[in-house]
């Protein structure tokens, strides 16, 4: 598995100057972060945006004791504590390596001053936060809408090439279904898939 660059992460939302990913890079410090280690824990305030270059993450939220996997995260994303980074506050949502992962570390307070100088991260910045929101609505949507089946279909869609790699029971969080119920629902879409082959 490649690792990325810092600029190669940057590259993928909005075109950023060689100037701007070269600043970026100087302020960056790359952490290396182990399976099953917390990079942002829940109830703690994080000071840093990470940008991920190689491996997997989670976003986790717990509430009463309850479990919930909100999204996944993978070489190429970025991540921050929307309520430490906006407000100064404690995190909400836990960042969960599920793989020996490596990410590149720019403290909140170096990149609000990048955010100031340099436009075009600014641009890229607005790019990110708008492909977020889109994927959040588009994930509650489905869960309010769709049935576990049709839900499953489409996170193999959109992420098809992290699937694999991600413990079922976490996937399960994340389409709100139970373990047992994702478990019927893959064997259908796997007995429909060998069906159809065999008809050709």
């Amino acid at each position: 598995m490649s690792t990325l660059s810092l600029t190669d992460v940057l590259r993928r939302n909005y075109p950023v100057s060689d100037e701007t990913a070269a600043m970026l890079e100087k302020a960056a410090r790359v952490i290396h972060v182990r399976k099953r280690d917390y990079l942002v824990q829940q109830d703690h305030r994080s000071d840093h945006i990470y940008f991920i270059l190689k491996g997997l993450f989670r976003g986790v939220h717990v509430f009463d004791g309850v479990e919930s996997t909100l999204f996944f995260g993978t070489a190429g994303d970025p991540f921050a504590s929307a309520h430490s980074f906006a407000h100064g506050e404690a995190a909400q949502i836990s960042f969960h390596a599920l793989e020996d992962s490596d990410v590149a570390a720019i403290g909140f307070d170096r990149f609000r001053a990048l955010l100031q100088e340099r436009p075009d991260l600014q641009a890229w910045w607005n790019a990110v936060l708008i492909e977020q929101i889109y994927a959040l609505e588009r994930r509650y949507i489905s869960i309010g809408t769709s049935k576990a089946e049709k839900r499953y279909e489409n996170l193999l869609r959109a992420r098809a090439e992290i699937i694999h790699r991600i413990p079922i029971k976490y996937i399960a969080q994340y389409l709100n279904v139970a373990p047992e119920t994702l478990s019927r629902v893959r064997r259908r879409i796997v007995s429909g898939k060998r069906k159809g082959q065999s008809e050709d």
